[in-house]
C-alpha cells in the first residue's frame, strides 16, 4: 500500500512539483482507517507520525528545503510504517536523492539551486526496503 500510494504522489510531484492538499488529507485518514483494521499498534503509528511531523518541522527551519507536501505525505507513511520504518525509508530516500543529486551536478552541471522532486526517491526508498530490506 505504501509503495501504491508513494508511486502515485511521485507521478504528481514530478508533473506538478506539489500535492493536492485533499488528496494527502484522504490518503491520512485512508491509511489511519487501514492500520487499525489492520490492528495495527497504535503507538507504533502514532510514533511513526510523529517522525513524520519532525520531517515537517525540518521544512519549516530549513525554509521550504524539504517541502510541506513532502513532509505530511511523511506523516502518512509513518502512520502505515512506524517509526522505525519510516525513518529507514526517509533515510534511504535521503541517500537515493544524494545520488541523483552528484550525478547532476557533476555529469549533468546543475547549479546548487536545482530543484529536484523528492517523492519517486521515497519510492525508490520503498522498493529497495521491499526487496533487499524486509
Amino acid at each position: 500500500m505504501v509503495l501504491c500510494l508513494l508511486v502515485l504522489f511521485g507521478i504528481v510531484d514530478i508533473r506538478k512539483r506539489s500535492f493536492p492538499v485533499r488528496a494527502l488529507v484522504a490518503a491520512f485518514f485512508a491509511a489511519v482507517v487501514f492500520y487499525l483494521l489492520l490492528g495495527g499498534n497504535v503507538a507504533q503509528g502514532i510514533a511513526g507520525g510523529i517522525s513524520g511531523g519532525v520531517v515537517c518541522a525540518i521544512g519549516k527551519i530549513s525554509r521550504g528545503q524539504i517541502g510541506n507536501g513532502d513532509g505530511f505525505l511523511l506523516v502518512v507513511t509513518g502512520v502505515l510504517l512506524g517509526f522505525w520504518g519510516n525513518m529507514e525509508l526517509f533515510l534511504a530516500g535521503l541517500f537515493f536523492s544524494a545520488v541523483f543529486s552528484v550525478w547532476a551536478i557533476v555529469l549533468r552541471h546543475k547549479g546548487r539551486g536545482y530543484r529536484i522532486p523528492f517523492v519517486p526517491f521515497l519510492a525508490g526508498a520503498q522498493l529497495f526496503r521491499i526487496f533487499v530490506l524486509l
